[in-house]
C-alpha cells in the first residue's frame, strides 16, 4: 500500500490546480491518473483541440492569468459566449446582410419572449417546449419561426452541448457568471496548459480507480490493477459522466442527495471533426461558417483554423444527438459527411481532405461526455451538492462541481483551487472573485444591441431626426437622454388608420402603445367619448407596468397617422438603457401621483 497525504483522482485542469497549490503549500500529493497523459478532457493533437478549445470570457478570466503565468499568449477570437465568434461575424450559406439580419433578429425576439416567459413560471419545460410557447405566443409565420429554431439550436447545441428539448428553459443558466466579452484559445492549443501546469507534480499514470473506501482515518483507493493507496485527505476530480455510470464505486456510498443529483444533471455532448486540406480554398479570413436554418440535422458551424495561424484546417461542430451519432460513426463515413457539410457552408466544391481528426468523448470510459449541463427536473442546486465534501476526508472538484462556471476550463480549474482551499483552511489560494456578469442578462443585452443596430441602420437621417422630436415632444419621455430617445426611435413601428377605423377596443389586452404623428384618435368609454388625441400624445404606455385590460376604445376620427411600439421592445429598451427606465418611471410615478391628488 502507497501512503499520501493527499491523493488526487484525476490529473484534468482541476486534480492539477488542486496539487499545484497543495504542493505549492508543502504538502505530499499524489495524482492518480488513468490515462497516459495529463489534462483529461483537455487535449491537443497537431494544434487541434481534442476537447476544450476557448478560454470563455477573456479579461478577469483565471486560465487567462494562468496561461500568461505559464508563457503562452492567449488568441483573442471574439464570440459572445453564445455564439462560437459571435453571431455578428458568422457567414450563414447562401444568406446576404439582409437575410441573416432577419434571421438573428426573429431568433433574437423569439428567444426573448421565450426567457422572459418561464422566468418564475410553474413546472421545467425544456428549452424546445418554451421556445415552442413564444412562437405560438407571437404568431410567428414558418419562416420566422423556424429561424427562431435554429437559433434555439445554435445556442443549445454549441454551448450546452445538448438538444433543446432536454435542457431545462428556467434553470439552464441560473446564477452563471461569465467574465470579460469575448473568448481566446492558444496557437499551441488549450490542450498545452495541463503538461505545462503539471511540471514537477507526482502523477501516476495508468491508475484507473475503481473503488474508494473511507475510513476513520484514512480513505483507501483502490485501483483496477490491484494498486490500494492511502491518504489522509482525498480529493476526487471524476467526470460527471464516470459518476453516472458508476463504474467507481464509494464505501460508505455516496448521500442519497449527492447521488440523485448526481442522476438528475445532464453529461453533453460537442462533437469535434477537424478536416485537412491540401489548401485554403475558401474566405481566409472568415472565422466561423455555418448552415441556414433548414439544416435542422446539420452541423452547429465550422470554425476556419487557417484565419488564426493559416493551417488549412477547420474544424466542424455538432452537439447534442447529432453529435453522440458522428462519435459513433466509421472514421470514412464521419470524414464524407463533415466535408460535405462544409462543401455546403462555402458554397462550392472541394477536394478531399488529406487527413481528419475527430473527438469521440461520448464513447470514452474516463469522460462519458464532454461537459454538464443543467437538464429538465434539474437545478444548479444539484452542482452545489457535487462540490460538498464529505467530512474532512473526501473532497470534490471538476467543471460539474462550479455553481457560476459549470461547462468550462476555468470552472474546472477555479474548483481544484477551491478543494485546496477546503484541506488546508486557506482561502487564499482561490483568487479574488473578478467582476462578471449574469449570463441572462449579457445575452439579453447582445440581443437588444443587435435589434437596436438593426433599426437605426434602416433609418434615413431625415426620418430618424423626425420621430426624435416627436418622442421628445412625448411627456413621459421628457426626463430620457437625446441619445437613448435615438435608439428607442428605430424601434417604432409604422401605422395608417382611416376614418373611423378602430385602432383598439375597451377590455382588450394589451400589447402595444402609440404615439400620435398625424390626426386624431377618439377616446371611447362604455360608447362615451371621452377625450380627443392628436400630435404628440403617447397611449398605452401603462399596459408595459400592469396586466390591465384596456381601460378605453380608440378610434381614429379622420386619417390618422401613428407610431406602435411593441411592450417587449419598450421592455427590452428599458432593460438595456437603466438611465431611461428610471426617467421613464419618474414620470409615469409623477403622472399617477398627479392624479390621485386631484
Amino acid at each position: 500500500m502507497t501512503h499520501a497525504s493527499v491523493l488526487v483522482i484525476g490529473a484534468g485542469l482541476s486534480g492539477l490546480a488542486a496539487a499545484r497549490a497543495l504542493t505549492d503549500r508543502g504538502q505530499d500529493v499524489t495524482i492518480l491518473e488513468a490515462r497516459d497523459r495529463v489534462g483529461g478532457r483537455t487535449h491537443v493533437v497537431d494544434g487541434f483541440d481534442v476537447g476544450a478549445g476557448w478560454i470563455h470570457g477573456t479579461e478577469g478570466n483565471p486560465i487567462t492569468n494562468l496561461v500568461r503565468r505559464l508563457g503562452f499568449t492567449p488568441y483573442f477570437t471574439g464570440g459572445d459566449s453564445s455564439c462560437t465568434g459571435g453571431w455578428d461575424g458568422l457567414a450563414i450559406a447562401g444568406c446576404g446582410r439582409q437575410e441573416k439580419d432577419r434571421l438573428l433578429f426573429a431568433g433574437d425576439r423569439a428567444l426573448d419572449r421565450t426567457f422572459a416567459a418561464v422566468h418564475g413560471a410553474e413546472g421545467d419545460p425544456s428549452l424546445a417546449e418554451a421556445l415552442e410557447s413564444a412562437i405560438a405566443e407571437l404568431s410567428l409565420a414558418e419562416p420566422d419561426a423556424e429561424a427562431a429554431r435554429w437559433h434555439m439550436r445554435m445556442l443549445s447545441r454549441d454551448d450546452l452541448a445538448e438538444d433543446p428539448d432536454r435542457v431545462s428553459a428556467r434553470f439552464w443558466d441560473e446564477g452563471y457568471e461569465l467574465y470579460g466579452y469575448g473568448d481566446s484559445t492558444l496557437l499551441e492549443g488549450i490542450g498545452s496548459i495541463a503538461p505545462r501546469l503539471a511540471e514537477g507534480l507526482q502523477v501516476e499514470f495508468g491508475k484507473t480507480v475503481d473503488r474508494v473506501s473511507v475510513g476513520p482515518d484514512a480513505v483507501a483507493v483502490r485501483c483496477t490493477d490491484g494498486t490500494v493507496y492511502e491518504a489522509e485527505q482525498v480529493i476526487v476530480t471524476l467526470p460527471l459522466g464516470v459518476l453516472k455510470a458508476g463504474t467507481v464505486t464509494f464505501a460508505p456510498p455516496l448521500p442519497a442527495e449527492r447521488q440523485e443529483a448526481i442522476d438528475r444533471l445532464g453529461v453533453g455532448c460537442l462533437a469535434k471533426i477537424a478536416l485537412r486540406y491540401p489548401a485554403v480554398a475558401w474566405p481566409r479570413q472568415q472565422y466561423v461558417f455555418a448552415l441556414p436554418p433548414n439544416r435542422g440535422r446539420g452541423a452547429a458551424m465550422a470554425i476556419n483554423r487557417a484565419s488564426i495561424d493559416g493551417t488549412p484546417e477547420v474544424i466542424l461542430l455538432a452537439g447534442g444527438d447529432l453529435g453522440r451519432a458522428l462519435e459513433e460513426m466509421p472514421e470514412a463515413e464521419a470524414e464524407a459527411w463533415a466535408h460535405a457539410e462544409f462543401s455546403e457552408m462555402i458554397g462550392s466544391a472541394l477536394p478531399r481532405p488529406v487527413s481528419m481528426k475527430r473527438s469521440q468523448w461520448s464513447r470514452d470510459p474516463l469522460a462519458m461526455g464532454c461537459y454538464a449541463y443543467i437538464a429538465c427536473g434539474s437545478h444548479p442546486r444539484d452542482i452545489e451538492h457535487l462540490a460538498q465534501p464529505l467530512g474532512s476526508r473526501l473532497f470534490f472538484s471538476g467543471e460539474a462541481t462550479s455553481r457560476e462556471h459549470w461547462g468550462t476550463i476555468h470552472g474546472a480549474y477555479l474548483s481544484g483551487l477551491r478543494a485546496a482551499a477546503e484541506i488546508t483552511g486557506d482561502w487564499t489560494i482561490v483568487p479574488p472573485a473578478h467582476f462578471t456578469e449574469n449570463r441572462r442578462w449579457r445575452a439579453q443585452m447582445l440581443r437588444a444591441n443587435r435589434f437596436f443596430a438593426l433599426g437605426r441602420a434602416a433609418l434615413s437621417p431625415d426620418e430618424s431626426a423626425r420621430r426624435l422630436a416627436l418622442l421628445q415632444g412625448c411627456a413621459i419621455f421628457a426626463e430620457v437622454d437625446r441619445p437613448d430617445l435615438a435608439v428607442l426611435a428605430g424601434m417604432l413601428e409604422p401605422r395608417r388608420l382611416v376614418a373611423g377605423e378602430r385602432l383598439c377596443e375597451e377590455g382588450e389586452a394589451g400589447q402595444h402603445a402609440w404615439i400620435v404623428d398625424k390626426g386624431n384618435l377618439a377616446v371611447e368609454q362604455r360608447g362615451r367619448i371621452v377625450a380627443t388625441l392628436g400630435h404628440g400624445s403617447l397611449i398605452g404606455e401603462y399596459g408595459l407596468f400592469s396586466e390591465q385590460r384596456r381601460t378605453a376604445a380608440l378610434v381614429a376620427t379622420k386619417d390618422t397617422e401613428l407610431f406602435e411600439l411593441e411592450y417587449d421592445r419598450l421592455e427590452r429598451f428599458l432593460h438595456a438603457y437603466p438611465q431611461a427606465a428610471m426617467a421613464l418611471l419618474r414620470t409615469v410615478i409623477g403622472r399617477s401621483l398627479a392624479s390621485v391628488s386631484e
